[in-house]
């Protein structure tokens, strides 16, 4: 009970920060956060054959967003450095 908790504080925590975050590379960050502690609750709390099923799908798209967000940070480094800001 006590890992969820923690886990619930940490992406209620990142989902706060996400939403007054103005620079795009720490909204990005945090999403990742909030993507990948919603797959652990879900892990956690759900105790049954589907509840594993449900937290490995959460699991691989949340792996799969954090390559899209380390993608997207790359492709933003570059156009910022090409045009100089």
């Amino acid at each position: 009970m006590a890992a969820e908790a923690v886990i619930a504080a940490i992406v209620i925590f990142a989902a706060l920060r996400l939403l007054v975050a103005r620079d795009v590379y720490a909204q990005m960050l945090y999403l990742n956060v909030v993507g990948f502690g919603i797959s652990g609750l879900i892990g956690l709390t759900w105790r049954t054959d589907m509840g594993l099923v449900a937290a490995l799908c959460t699991f691989v798209f949340s792996t799969l967003e954090s390559n899209a967000i380390a993608y997207t940070l790359d492709k933003v480094r570059k156009i910022r450095r090409e045009s100089g800001t």
